[in-house]
């Protein structure tokens, strides 16, 4: 009778094991973050860097804007992120909260203003 419990709670363990790692890491669920980087008067800006940290993992992914101004941060987990924007010519910016859904493409338009005292 012993070893019987001791299997059934080896069994429940590994079960339990599995469903919190299904919960942490979910198969084929990823998410991802796009949207379009413009100047304050509408207009595409291209080869922009847009790191996004992933605030309760420290994972960071990143992407660059199109000639178009769009930008896609594919296959990243859902979860909250923080977004630093860079290109030259123009204001740093960071948005500190971005919500990402498994299985969803959150949408995020981006402003940068021009920097005046940039060469």
């Amino acid at each position: 009778m012993g070893k019987l419990k001791y299997l059934l709670l080896s069994l429940l363990f590994l079960v339990g094991a599995a469903i919190l790692l299904g919960m942490r890491f979910p198969q084929g669920a990823s998410g991802s973050i796009e949207g379009f980087v413009r100047d304050e008067n509408g207009t595409p800006i291209a080869r922009v860097s847009i790191q996004a940290f992933n605030i309760m993992h420290g994972e960071t992914s990143a992407a660059s804007a199109q000639l178009n101004g769009f930008f896609r941060i594919v296959d990243i987990a859902g979860g909250r992120y923080s977004l630093w924007i860079e290109a030259k010519g123009y204001t740093s910016a960071h948005i500190p909260m971005v919500i990402v859904e498994s299985g969803q493409a959150t949408r995020k338009d981006i402003q940068l203003k021009r920097d005046l005292l940039a060469k």
